[in-house]
């Protein structure tokens, strides 16, 4: 039987880094798109390991398509650094978790979930830069543990046998055991190239502060972006020096620019978010009024459905609370009334269950699971 190449990637790609950690030779620092003309044999070998990675995801599907989104993420690094335009290509993984990784050939990952989070252009240029910044230094280099033979082996096996992305496994192989000195330098180079765009350096605080509430919701030390660089307290106080430094609170932040560029991303973050369980995430979010503003006029209904995932005391009756807002501000929203109708069977309130389920009928008719709702119709009419 004729085996898939893609079998042979991990041992590949494990002997790809152990011939890299036998060189001692020095790394350089990249300042334009030619260096990489010339690469020493210790960079051709993390090159090659590189753009197996990217080859191999984006054969497993893990590519979030968007070419809209993915030309602008482009043209954002591109104006932070221009002189790597023909080198660092942007991607967008196809997972809602906060993460964003460089690798060593200048391909540089962000997770839709991290770009949906975000507020405005200011914000994502803030994580661009630093990631770029990683690259132009080439830190994963430097820092030869950060790539270790088991991380990489593990790591691609991992995504070859069809475990979904996490945000922990991306923080694992491209993310780990960046020295202090290493990501201060990315810190200080990043905001130096945001500033000179004049971007506003106070949002890129906000970038940290988001990660840290995230961090303090699923009550981890260290959420996965970032996840083993120094604590993010210390990133927060550095993007306040910078900013005290040399910011400008008055910048640009490309609010309406970012939102045109990023549309259907809030709304897809919420899905994601139900169908992984992640309802602290949703709770998170859509508990809060001014974050729950930027999301659709149905976002209660995921609020309603991470409580039932909760199950804590009095859940079903916020659930409750929240569809019904649903049908309220969101009429024709139908899977509000969907939920509402098997809240009511539930407790055997026939009629209010039945009128629920009709008007799902009526909103849904070729919904998905159209068959069970019209037999629990059915059952409510013979029991009236």
């Amino acid at each position: 039987m004729k085996r898939s190449p893609l079998r042979f990637i991990p041992a590949l790609l494990s002997g790809v880094i152990v011939l890299a950690g036998c060189d001692s030779m020095h790394v350089r620092t990249l300042e334009q798109s030619s260096d990489i003309q010339q690469l020493t044999d210790d960079e051709a070998r993390r090159w090659y390991a590189a753009k197996e990675l990217d080859r191999i995801w984006q054969h497993q599907g893990l590519i979030y398509a968007d070419d809209e989104l993915t030309a602008y993420l482009q043209s954002v690094a591109v104006k932070l650094y221009p002189e790597f335009s023909e080198t660092v290509r942007m991607r967008v993984i196809d997972s809602p978790d906060l993460n964003a990784f460089a690798l060593p050939n200048g391909s540089v990952y962000l997770n839709f979930g991290m770009i949906a989070r975000m507020e405005n252009e200011a914000q994502l240029a803030t994580v661009i830069a630093h990631e770029v910044s990683h690259f132009k230094f080439q830190h994963s280099l430097k820092q030869r543990h950060a790539m270790e033979t088991a991380v990489i082996a593990g790591w691609t096996v991992t995504i070859l046998s069809g475990i979904p992305l996490s945000g922990e496994l991306l923080a694992l192989g491209a993310m780990s055991g960046y020295s202090q000195d290493a990501e201060r330098e990315a810190d200080r180079e990043g905001f130096d190239r945001l500033i000179r765009l004049g971007y506003d350096g106070a949002e890129s605080v906000k970038v940290f502060r988001m990660l840290q509430q995230e961090a303090d919701v699923l009550d981890t030390k260290e959420p996965w972006f970032y996840s083993s660089h120094p604590r993010l307290s210390e990133r927060i106080q550095s993007m306040q020096s910078l900013k005290a430094e040399h910011g400008n609170s008055n910048g640009i932040a490309n609010r309406e620019r970012f939102a045109a560029m990023t549309t259907g991303l809030s709304a897809r973050l919420l899905e994601k978010y139900l169908i992984a369980h992640k309802y602290k995430q949703l709770i998170q979010l859509l508990e809060d009024s001014a974050l729950r503003a930027r999301y659709p006029t149905h976002a209660e209904f995921y609020l309603g459905e991470a409580y039932l995932q909760r199950k804590a005391e009095g859940d079903e009756e916020k659930a409750q609370a929240a569809y019904l807002q649903v049908v309220e501000i969101a009429p024709h929203f139908a899977p509000a009334y969907r939920a509402l109708g098997l809240i009511y069977m539930q407790r055997e309130q026939k009629a209010e269950a039945l009128r629920f389920f009709e008007q799902y009928l009526q909103l849904d008719p070729d919904a998905e699971d159209k068959k069970y709702i019209e037999l629990y119709r059915n059952r409510l009419l013979e029991e009236s």
